[in-house]
């Protein structure tokens, strides 16, 4: 398998391994949006005592250097402004979010390109769960734009010569909320019934379903071509279509709902030579077993039409 290099500060780092979805709980993360009763901890969960972990992270009492990307902090926190701003989970000090959002955006504005921090194992606390803590601000961060059980941190370990750093990034998982999507993430259009009732649809669905379907009649990834499993997916996303462009017929590819998932949160993508990306970010185990490689090639139906959303989506919605 070909090295994944990364360059960082001019220098080339080989990608080593891979830790995903750290998921933030309600006792880190700050007393403001915390659901719960507690005060919380200024410590973080990385995992249970362990070969894989120990390999991953390093011995007992580690201190390992690590660095977020003000860019992709940025994105996490355009991806979780929903929830800032029409809260669904029942939040301490809910009605200050929509305030805590802009000033904590603000902040991160003000970081430098690359936010480095180190991080220390609390080796004091009796396995088997891991617990790391710093002071600095990168880990600050973590603590403070992170929402409970929405929010998720990966790190890519990454090596150059003998010098081991590793790429923290937060994600964000809406799927406790019931939909991979915040409710108020859609746009959507009011309609009056006969009754004078207002109702909120999503309109053109089951059009759009159909026409995708017959202009794409399998998954180009899998070649599944049984349209009883086949869903319609959006390449450039719906919420950031223009009304033409969410209903138009090569704004959307026919996927399986696994491969729909990784598509739509930007796990996978395609680029001009008709083949799949893979993103550093989604584990090789879990490639592995839903079948993907990196530039696998893929037919995709009438692929010139659909290109200019697919650039759109390699470019904006991938996690490259």
């Amino acid at each position: 398998m070909a090295k994944i290099l990364h360059n960082i500060e001019d220098a080339l780092y080989e990608q080593i391994g891979l830790k995903d979805k750290i998921y933030m709980a309600d006792s880190f993360v700050k007393r403001t949006k915390k659901i719960g009763s507690g005060n919380g901890e200024a410590k973080l969960y990385v995992g249970n005592e362990g070969k894989t972990l120990r390999e991953f992270y390093g011995n007992k009492g580690f201190k390992i250097r690590c660095f977020l990307k003000r860019d992709e902090v940025i994105s996490f926190l355009e991806d979780l402004k929903p929830e800032y701003k029409y809260p669904q989970q029942q939040y301490r000090n809910k009605e200050n979010l929509p305030k805590l959002y802009n000033e904590r955006l603000e902040n991160v504005r003000k970081q430098d390109d690359l936010i480095w921090f180190n991080i220390v194992e609390q080796d004091q606390i009796n396995p088997p769960r891991i617990y790391v803590k710093s002071n600095e601000m990168g880990f600050k961060l973590l603590r403070e734009l992170s929402l409970p059980e929405l929010s998720y941190l990966s790190f890519l370990k990454l090596k150059h010569k003998e010098n081991v750093v590793f790429h923290a990034r937060l994600f964000t998982d809406y799927t406790p909320l019931g939909n991979r999507f915040h409710p108020s993430s859609e746009p959507k259009i009011d309609f009056n019934l006969k009754k004078k009732q207002s109702v909120t649809v999503r309109v053109g669905q089951a059009d759009f379903r159909k026409r995708v379907i017959d202009s794409c009649p399998f998954c180009p990834i899998t070649r599944a071509a049984d349209d009883r499993i086949l869903q319609a997916a959006h390449i450039k996303p719906y919420k950031e279509s223009k009304i033409n462009e969410a209903y138009d017929t090569f704004n959307g590819i026919s996927l399986t709902p696994t491969m729909h998932s990784l598509y739509d949160l930007g796990f996978i993508s395609f680029n001009n030579k008709s083949e799949l990306l893979l993103s550093n970010w989604i584990s090789k185990v879990t490639a592995m077993k839903v079948g993907l490689s990196a530039k696998m090639k893929v037919t995709i139906p009438d692929f010139n039409k659909r290109y200019e959303y697919i650039k759109f989506h390699e470019k904006n919605i991938f996690k490259s």
